[in-house]
């Protein structure tokens, strides 16, 4: 991951943290005022709801917030899974070229194997049989 995807990756999860926060808080504004329930009452309600935790000791009583809570969960929760996946990935992608740069500095080499082995040993020549087999084949 070069810089400039580094930078990219950190913006994006800059945005997705501050419209996390938005959509929390503006929820909480929401119920606080519609619900008439007290602010934190409201800011835990949304908390327990965006991160699908959703005890059921606070729930919405007018038409208005149960609509309200239905959209808010789908966004809210969307939101939430876009941004630990994008952490995710980023973590997989930093561990990846991680590896990748310690399997770059590994000097393999390459032993024979036990079948090439066999063949050493018993005079098995690939080149050979191919050369007595063309032959035969022209003789014919």
């Amino acid at each position: 991951m070069n810089e400039t995807e580094h930078k990219a990756y950190h913006r994006r999860l800059i945005y997705i943290a501050i419209l996390l926060v938005i959509i929390l808080f503006g929820s909480a504004t929401f119920y606080h005022y519609i619900e008439k329930w007290r602010y934190l009452d409201a800011v835990y309600f949304s908390a327990t709801t965006v991160t699908t935790i959703g005890y059921g000791d606070i729930t919405p009583h007018t038409d208005a917030g149960k609509i309200f809570t239905i959209i808010f969960a789908f966004t809210g929760v969307g939101i939430v899974l876009y941004g630990l996946s994008l952490i995710a990935s980023h973590f997989v992608e930093v561990r990846e070229e991680f590896w990748m740069e310690k399997l770059g500095k590994i000097k393999m080499r390459h032993p024979k194997t036990f079948l090439e082995k066999i063949r050493n040993v018993l005079g098995y020549k690939s080149e050979k049989l191919v050369n007595e087999y063309e032959k035969s084949v022209r003789k014919k």
